[in-house]
């Protein structure tokens, strides 16, 4: 049974991430959650895995400003989710601290593998591709966690929370 191309080592940061906040001011405000987005059994975070060709590479540099660019519109994505007046509701503060931004590589793994079909059934260890934010609870990570990797020749962007 095919299980997936296994991704060997461990991804590696040159740097800490960095928050880049949105590129231009944006409102400052609490906005309250819906009786349905604020589910306890709701809160949880999604971590998607784009994999481009190394031919549709972008750099780091661009991918922040245009994040930063993104934010302007997408502002609460910049903010935190914190607890609000009610017990146990949550609400996201809108205050422009920023989207979480990490690099990485991963050396050793063939993009044209991956892109070949060996990436087409996930598997496990795919998630050292995704960027992990230590945090005590849900409410701590922030609302948009960014990491962008270089593996061999294939770029990575994973971890959208």
């Amino acid at each position: 049974m095919d299980t997936g191309l296994e991704i060997p080592g461990e991804v590696q940061y040159p740097s800490s991430p960095i928050l880049v906040p949105p590129g231009h001011p944006t409102p400052r405000r609490t906005l309250y959650l819906s009786n349905l987005d604020d589910q306890r059994f709701l809160r949880f975070s999604i971590k998607y895995l784009y994999v481009f060709p190394a031919a549709a590479a972008v750099p780091a540099a661009a991918l922040r400003a245009a994040l930063a660019d993104a934010l302007v519109e997408y502002y609460p994505l910049a903010g935190r989710l914190r607890h609000g007046d009610e017990e146990g509701k949550l609400v996201v503060e809108c205050n422009a601290e920023g989207a979480l931004f990490a690099e990485g590589s991963l050396p050793g793994l063939a993009a044209d593998d991956f892109l070949r079909g060996g990436g087409a059934r996930p598997h496990r260890s795919w998630r050292k591709l995704l960027y992990r934010v230590d945090a005590h609870s849900f409410v701590a990570v922030p609302p948009l966690v960014v990491q962008v990797s270089v593996i061999a020749t294939l770029l990575c962007s994973p971890s959208i929370n």
